[in-house]
């Protein structure tokens, strides 16, 4: 026995479905319109009923019903509906008598692909990114090797100052390659994180003694404030680690010779907030909110010449994020940066 659905069971279907759903009588009226298709024009339910997309207000979409309906084909395309600024793919398809096959309506359905084409463009732009970065060193390697083989061996200085520039850029494409299956790893939820009790304060009294020489290198002063009654974080050590020495590094980096980095941790409710302010060059207002992107560099040439890979503070957000906790940055053009991290107190 095959079940026949009534009205009420296919109207409830229509209202459950989450790709907007409009049908056209063969003068291009809507006939019928589902919940999402009602809200995707912003109109009260039963609006859409009666009236032509022209009335709806979307010349792109009546010209695909007017096409449907005169020549029975179907009709694909990716529209931006305003006011909104999604993407939406529009799939209109003819309605045809089943006697002799005569159109007599359409029905378009509007599905939502904005996530779907900005991923898109992200991985579009990160394989681009890293041709790019892995490109540059490989490009300077092979030219020196070349020159190298062309004779270039035979003076000990050239030679010597050749060598030293193919292994400063080996330990690049070294860091960008670990740097890489670092992010990879966080993100796609690979690396298990195993939360326990973490003293902060002696994490960063670590990671202190361990970039200990990049920051009598640059005869740096770096100062840590917190307060005396600081809660232990939970997070994972080594990931905690990480986020600390990419911030402390990042700080060093861009931090003039004598400079000043202060190092400031302090309990707000159930938070631990760290920050790092630096006295460097600090950043452009439009480069705020793009800072923890993947590969995206405020002064491109200076970040390359001193070893970054522009990767880290994306692993950074990618680490705090997975702790539950948050990142941000405030910073002035000429007054310098302040990072900020916080984690969930025990």
């Amino acid at each position: 026995m095959i079940a026949v659905l009534d009205d009420k069971h296919i109207d409830a279907i229509m209202a459950s479905l989450m790709d907007g759903i409009i049908t056209f009588d063969g003068s291009g009226h809507v006939i019928m319109a589902n919940k999402a298709a009602e809200n995707l024009f912003l109109v009260r339910e039963g609006g859409l009923e009666g009236k032509t997309m022209l009335e709806i207000g979307d010349n792109d979409i009546l010209a695909m019903i007017e096409e449907v309906l005169k020549r029975g084909n179907e009709v694909f395309a990716e529209t931006i509906i305003r006011p909104r600024t999604q993407i939406y793919r529009v799939h209109v398809m003819p309605i045809k008598n089943d006697v002799n096959k005569e159109i007599e309506g359409a029905v378009a359905v509007f599905r939502d692909v904005t996530d779907a084409r900005n991923f898109d463009q992200m991985r579009s732009e990160f394989v681009g990114n890293v041709s790019h970065e892995l490109r540059t060193p490989l490009t300077s390697i092979k030219g020196f090797v070349e020159t190298l083989l062309d004779g270039a061996m035979e003076n000990s200085t050239i030679c010597r100052r050749f060598l030293s520039i193919i292994d400063a850029e080996t330990e690049r494409l070294s860091r960008l390659i670990e740097d890489l299956l670092s992010l990879s790893s966080i993100e796609s939820k690979e690396r298990i994180i195993n939360l326990e009790p973490v003293c902060l304060i002696r994490s960063i009294r670590s990671v202190m003694n361990i970039l200990g020489p990049q920051i009598s290198e640059k005869s740096l002063h770096v100062e840590f404030i917190y307060d005396d009654q600081l809660s232990l974080i939970l997070a994972d050590e080594d990931l905690l680690n990480q986020v600390l020495i990419n911030l402390l590094d990042n700080a060093i980096k861009y931090t003039p010779r004598q400079g000043k980095i202060i190092i400031r941790s302090r309990q707000r409710d159930s938070r631990v907030i760290t920050t790092f302010t630096d006295t460097g060059m600090g950043i452009p207002h439009e480069s705020l909110p793009r800072v923890f992107e993947r590969f995206y560099r405020v002064d491109k040439a200076r970040s390359r010449h001193q070893g970054g890979t522009g990767l880290g503070l994306a692993i950074v957000k990618h680490i705090v994020e997975s702790h539950g906790g948050e990142v941000f940055v405030e910073s002035e053009v000429g007054r310098g940066a302040t990072f900020g991290v916080s984690f969930l107190v025990v």
